[in-house]
Parts: structure tokens; C-alpha cells; sequence
């Protein structure tokens, strides 16, 4: 075999290589980085002013022993169980206010151990 016809193979193997390659690259890690992308995007335009609200909510010392979920979730203009998921992530837990309503308060205010 000559030297050109050997150096075309070669080139003619690594070019396909590096297209199979290629192809699985952007066949499964584009469509997962674009998605990433697209969900810190939406936690960064939605849920960033969200939680900034509800730290500063929960921060006021009027109330120190937590507020009400039914008004953290009205003032944020989130469902429920959406709340909760916010609230979590500010690391906040739950709390029995008084007439045993459910409210959070922020765990730097009150550490689990206490109840």
C-alpha cells in the first residue's frame, strides 16, 4: 500500500471517528445543557424574587415566631405546596403557630432542636 492511500485511510478513520463522536456529543449533551440552561434561567426570573420576598418576610421581627403559610404563600403569589418548596430551599421549617395554623420560620431564628 502506498504511503497517500495509507494517510487517506488514517484521515478517512479519524474524520469518521470524530463525526460519531460528534453526533453523540450534540445528540445527547446539547439538548441536556440547553435544558439546564433553561431551568437555572427560570429559577434565576421566578423563584430568585420569590425567595429574596419570603427571606424578608420571615426576617421581620414583628414576628418572631414565624408567619403564616397562608400568608407567605398570598404575598408571593405561589400555590402552597409551592411555598413549602421555597421555603425549604431559604432553609426555613415549619412551625404550629398559635390556634395551631401552620407557619415557618427561618431555622437561623430557631434551630430544629427547639420546638
Amino acid at each position: 500500500m502506498s504511503d497517500e492511500l495509507l494517510i487517506a485511510v488514517i484521515g478517512g478513520l479519524i474524520g469518521g471517528l470524530l463525526g460519531v463522536l460528534g453526533g453523540g456529543v450534540s445528540a445527547y449533551w446539547g439538548p441536556r445543557w440547553l435544558e439546564q440552561w433553561r431551568e437555572e434561567r427560570h429559577e434565576q426570573r421566578h423563584n430568585g424574587p420569590r425567595k429574596k420576598l419570603l427571606l424578608k418576610l420571615l426576617r421581620d421581627d414583628r414576628f418572631k415566631d414565624g408567619r403564616k403559610l397562608s400568608t407567605l404563600s398570598r404575598v408571593t403569589g405561589t400555590p402552597q405546596e409551592e411555598c413549602r418548596r421555597l421555603l425549604i430551599e431559604i432553609e426555613a421549617r415549619g412551625v404550629t403557630l398559635e390556634g395551631n395554623v401552620e407557619g415557618w420560620v427561618l431555622i437561623e431564628k430557631k434551630p430544629l432542636d427547639e420546638i
